[in-house]
């Protein structure tokens, strides 16, 4: 009962890493084809943006509604195309100024810091935010301005070089995270943000995956809050060691970054860099340049610098893959023409023997005759000798057809190994290494030419022996006999029988010719052998018999 439920219980791990393989596979999918359509969501962004600034673009707005748009835009281009998002804040500034109104002096102020902050413009932020009045905030412009504060030096900490600034800007940040706890309501994404990163550093990750949970709840699939609370789950997750479900929420976190059209997408980067490790050079690649692309045009130096770091790396291992590829070429190039040397000498060989066999074939001939003609009282041996030179003569009509046909294939295939060398070579030149590596990938070639041997093989021993299978038929009950489909000329079963009929009885040499295992090559002569109207002793010997040929 034990031995059973440990078996159950390794089942059943088993099974949920599969299925995980499985959704892993198609998450990667899916973020493969969002990358491709980056533009639709680029074009959505953009025809939105546009919307928006026809409607900035009225004659009779006044400054109230164009402060509102121009926040709008703000939000558009926050992840989007960092200047654009300052310009359009800096002219909700001088509205704030103009209107002498301290809540919206306060709201953009705050943005603007953030804003800054994101970018790494750390002194510009901390500037800013200083010259906010607390005193003069309601309380979502304090939790905004708390939480700034908390992102500054938070970020201030992470980056500082100085062990003695670290410990003190984290310390503030701590605080700043303390007293946005107590003023932010209990069910806000705020306060869950801040209590999840608070679980997290404290090492209690069930706790901070159960607030997680909610935070998901609460977001939309597909927007940037969406995008936001799964990339803090795979930190969790990292946290925890769990390296596939890591790996899922960062991959969810990416495809709401692009539906979203977020050029300021910190997921991918990491992604890469735990796909290179893990030895997907191609695909980390990808994505770095991919992300790479986007911190460009956002035009951010904090994240651009960590992305170039990563792909430093990620470039000198894709380097160093195509250097192994190209030898592996060159090595593939030097054993075809090894191999189409030895070809060569082997048709040359077969050649010299076919000359020998003729040569054989003529001196039996003359010797038969002679005897013949010496041995006419002896009847009974001239007969067997009458036969036995039937046989050889049989025996040379045969090996003269399949050496013809051997040679003919040889032609065929020297010219399609010169083809392939020729493509392959082109390819090198051209490095074309994506379409090599797809044409060492593809098997259609070597199933191809099975079948056309096969093909070739059934036309050439059914021109020999015409009606062998006529023949093998009448071997076999009534009930039992083959049927063969329109277009075949052998089957399987006819075509073991029709090399034990050529002299190759043994099945290992015949299971290498068929492509089959020596176990199936047995089944069959034993399954045939069993439907036989004679006995099963002498039925393979009966077949060897079937002497019937076109000369």
């Amino acid at each position: 009962m034990r031995s059973f439920l440990l078996f159950f219980c390794f089942m059943f791990i088993c099974m949920n890493s599969i299925r995980a393989k499985n959704e892993l596979d198609s998450l990667f999918i899916e973020l493969d084809n969002k990358i491709l359509k980056k533009d639709v969501y680029i074009e959505f962004k953009e025809l939105k943006i546009k919307e928006l600034k026809a409607e900035r673009s009225r004659l009779n707005i006044s400054i109230g509604d164009l402060y509102s748009l121009n926040t709008l835009l703000y939000k558009e281009y926050r992840s989007y195309i960092s200047d654009s998002a300052i310009f359009y804040l800096n002219e909700n500034l001088d509205i704030a100024d103009l209107l002498k109104d301290s809540s919206k002096m306060n709201e953009t102020s705050i943005a603007m810091a953030n804003l800054f902050a994101i970018l790494g413009m750390y002194k510009e932020a901390v500037d800013i935010i200083d010259g906010v009045k607390i005193e003069s905030l309601d309380k979502q412009q304090a939790i905004q301005y708390y939480s700034t504060k908390r992102v500054i030096y938070t970020n201030l900490g992470s980056y500082s070089h100085s062990n003695r600034d670290k410990a003190l800007y984290l310390k503030m940040a701590n605080a700043y995270r303390d007293t946005l706890a107590n003023i932010a309501d209990k069910s806000s994404e705020d306060y869950l943000r801040i209590a999840e990163i608070r679980l997290r550093l404290d090492g209690n990750i069930p706790e901070a995956l159960l607030i997680n949970d909610k935070r998901l709840s609460m977001a939309e699939v597909g927007t940037p809050e969406y995008a936001l609370v799964t990339f803090n789950r795979s930190l969790l997750y990292r946290k925890q060691g769990d390296l596939e479900m890591e790996k899922k929420y960062l991959i969810l976190s990416a495809i709401s970054d692009i539906r979203s059209s977020i050029k300021d997408n910190a997921s991918i980067p990491i992604l890469a860099n735990i796909l290179m490790k893990e030895g997907d050079i191609d695909r980390a690649y990808k994505y770095v340049c991919f992300s790479l692309d986007n911190i460009n045009e956002y035009n951010t130096r904090l994240r651009s610098s960590e992305i170039l770091n990563i792909q430093t790396i990620i470039d000198r291992a894709y380097q160093k893959k195509n250097e192994e590829q190209n030898k592996q070429l060159r090595l593939f190039l030097a054993l075809i023409s090894i191999l189409s040397v030895l070809l060569i000498i082997s048709i040359s060989y077969v050649y010299k023997q076919m000359k020998k066999g003729i040569i054989i074939s003529k001196r039996l001939k003359e010797a038969n005759l002679e005897l013949n003609t010496l041995n006419q009282k002896l009847h009974n041996m001239n007969n067997e000798l009458r036969k036995l030179n039937i046989e050889v003569v049989e025996a040379n009509q045969i090996k003269e057809e399949y050496i013809g046909y051997f040679l003919d294939e040889c032609s065929k295939y020297i010219d399609k190994l010169d083809e392939l060398r020729k493509t392959i070579n082109k390819k090198i030149q051209e490095k074309q290494i994506e379409s090599l590596y797809k044409i060492s990938k593809n098997n259609n070639l070597k199933e191809d030419e099975l079948k056309e041997l096969f093909r070739n093989f059934d036309v050439m021993f059914t021109h020999l022996f015409p009606d062998f299978v006529e023949k093998f038929n009448s071997l076999l009950m009534d009930n039992e006999q083959i049927i063969l489909k329109k277009g075949e000329s052998l089957n399987n079963e006819l075509r073991i029988y029709a090399l034990i009929r050529l002299g190759i009885d043994d099945s290992s040499k015949i299971a290498n010719f068929l492509g089959y295992s020596v176990n199936t090559i047995y089944n069959y002569r034993a399954k045939i052998k069993n439907k036989a109207k004679i006995s099963r002793e002498d039925f393979e010997w009966t077949i060897k018999k079937i002497g019937t040929f076109r000369k």
